[in-house]
């Protein structure tokens, strides 16, 4: 008899703590959807301004992006000599 009540007791208490699992996933999903929101927000508006520097300044936006290539190039070809 005592077996079976340290049994029910136990069915009991991973009931409980299934149920406390689901709240905090269900917290976790919430906190989830609301920064996604943020960064997706975060990352529009980052590419509004650069498309605006961009369009302000063509010659300036070419050159840096010409001045990258070559310096992710030479760090590249440096690494691979290694």
């Amino acid at each position: 008899m005592a077996m079976t009540d340290d049994f029910r007791k136990e069915i009991d208490q991973l009931k409980k703590d299934f149920s406390d699992l689901g709240s905090l996933v269900s917290s976790v999903k919430e906190v989830a959807s609301k920064q996604s929101g943020k960064v997706v927000d975060l990352a529009e508006d980052t590419g509004e301004s650069v498309e605006k520097y961009i369009k302000e300044r063509p010659l300036t936006s070419a050159l840096v992006i010409f001045g990258s290539g070559v310096l992710a190039g030479v760090l590249l070809s440096s690494s691979n000599k290694r």
